[in-house]
């Protein structure tokens, strides 16, 4: 078997049977934002830390609406956005984010991969993967995959992962007794999830069926709680503030927009275990919502009005910011949406999305000036994101403007690689080769996709 073959028969058999993976449908796309990005690990990066990850987690978010979330290795969280609207308090969130960071930390993705070949899996019919298509439009993951057949090494198989589960959870317990924060909220999802046997297979949630063993888990936070019924666990009110502006935010980018501008949402979480007080929606952060759902409606004189009456209030707020610029650039007011971004960037100095904005407002000026910095942007952007295609498509557009095609080329070849069409980068290197005397950067960079891809760097 081949690297390649080898890599993708792990990547199939890991994502069908890994116990905190729910497959999204092949129209499920990844939404890319900075603030829920942001703001979700700086609420986990506690518990990260306290898990013995210092450089904390990265979270993403994948717009489908069952409950569910998993892990894929390195230090990478994905939350289905069904997680996050269903969810009835921030120690839910919490809690399950915490049982992800476990697994994490119990090192249960590589153990998986050599459970994985002992089970035996010959019962595996197909496979499909789609690129999840980010906010911006970069493929972030692939994603999919359909598969039939019990047989005896899937049910060895799902052994080893309710072992994992039960590991998992001890984790989280722990992240999040040194945290502060109450488990109470997971021991509500294993209740809701200990329903679910009750139900026939077609209606039992996609995180039930990943996630095995709801009833003796259920046992074992209850156990918890009870040793803890004495013990003072909140959430800030600043960190409970900061949730569910996210989860809002959320909710005005998933949920149709007249139904964000008609119905309040019903975001209001218990303050605590103890006191169960709603703690409803800030009127700002629901204003921000309206905002969102009127630039997604296309009523951009109404945006304009929104987002400028928050900023009045929070002038130095750069996710504020940010989407003003969006809200400007969408409406043709570059040189405004630049401004509003370059104001973002003082608070967020490397933040690949602004960057990429910035640079996407610059290139829609067309002004030689204002391309040379839309380079600076967007390079910087693919620093911190190097094998994000859109961006490299985005300074690609750039380079050609500036009439520096060779460098258009060789982004646009990279791109290719990222996305999987061989012919299209190995097109495109070749060019860059045939041109004479280019800089020895780009002939090497133009070399190492050929080899990569075991092209010959001379066609005869």
């Amino acid at each position: 078997m081949t690297r390649i073959r080898q890599i993708r028969a792990y990547f199939v058999l890991f994502f069908l049977l890994l116990s905190s993976f729910s497959t999204p449908s092949l129209a499920g796309g990844m939404i890319r934002d900075s603030e829920l990005e942001a703001g979700f690990e700086a609420l986990s990066a506690p518990m990260a830390h306290a898990a013995g990850m210092q450089d904390g987690i990265i979270i993403r978010i994948i717009i489908d609406p069952s409950y569910n979330a998993f892990v894929a290795g390195g230090r990478t969280i994905y939350l289905h956005s069904g997680l996050l609207l269903k969810a009835r308090s921030a120690e839910e969130i919490l809690g399950v984010i915490a049982h992800e960071i476990g697994h994490l930390a119990a090192g249960h993705v590589p153990l998986r991969s050599e459970a994985v070949q002992e089970a035996g899996l010959a019962t595996a019919l197909a496979t499909v993967a789609a690129a999840a298509a980010a906010a911006a439009g970069s493929p972030d993951a692939a994603l999919g995959l359909a598969i039939g057949g019990v047989d005896t090494g899937k049910r060895n198989y799902l052994k080893t992962s309710r072992r994992d589960e039960s590991i998992a959870d001890e984790w989280a317990l722990q992240l999040l007794d040194k945290t502060g924060i109450s488990s109470f909220g997971l021991a509500e999802v294993m209740r809701r999830l200990s329903a679910q046997s009750a139900l026939p297979t077609s209606r039992q949630s996609s995180y039930y069926s990943s996630h095995p063993g709801a009833g003796e888990r259920l046992a074992t936070f209850n156990d918890h709680l009870s040793r803890h019924k004495d013990s003072k666990r909140e959430i800030s009110e600043k960190d409970m503030r900061l949730l569910q502006r996210l989860v809002a935010k959320l909710a005005a980018y998933v949920h149709p927009p007249r139904q964000t501008l008609n119905k309040p949402l019903n975001i209001i979480w218990p303050r605590s275990e103890i006191d169960q007080t709603p703690l409803a929606l800030e009127a700002d952060t629901a204003l921000y919502a309206k905002t969102i759902a009127y630039y997604r409606y296309g009523e951009m004189g109404a945006a304009r009005d929104t987002i400028r009456r928050l900023l009045e209030s929070y002038p130095d707020d750069p996710w504020f910011l940010e989407f003003a610029g969006d809200i400007h650039l969408s409406s043709g007011m570059a040189d405004k949406a630049e401004s509003y971004y370059r104001s973002a960037l003082v608070k967020r100095q490397t933040d690949p999305l602004i960057l990429l904005s910035l640079g996407r407002a610059l290139i829609s000026t067309n002004q030689p000036a204002q391309l040379a910095d839309a380079v600076t942007a967007l390079e910087a952007a693919i620093n911190e994101e190097p094998d994000w295609g859109f961006v490299k498509r985005q300074l690609a557009i750039a380079y050609g403007r500036l009439g520096k095609l060779s460098y258009a080329d060789i982004l646009l070849a990279e791109e290719a690689v990222i996305n999987g069409d061989k012919p299209r980068a190995v097109l495109l290197a070749r060019r860059v080769l045939e041109r004479p005397e280019i800089p020895v950067s780009l002939r090497s960079r133009a070399s190492d996709i050929l080899l990569s891809l075991d092209v010959p760097l001379i066609v005869e």
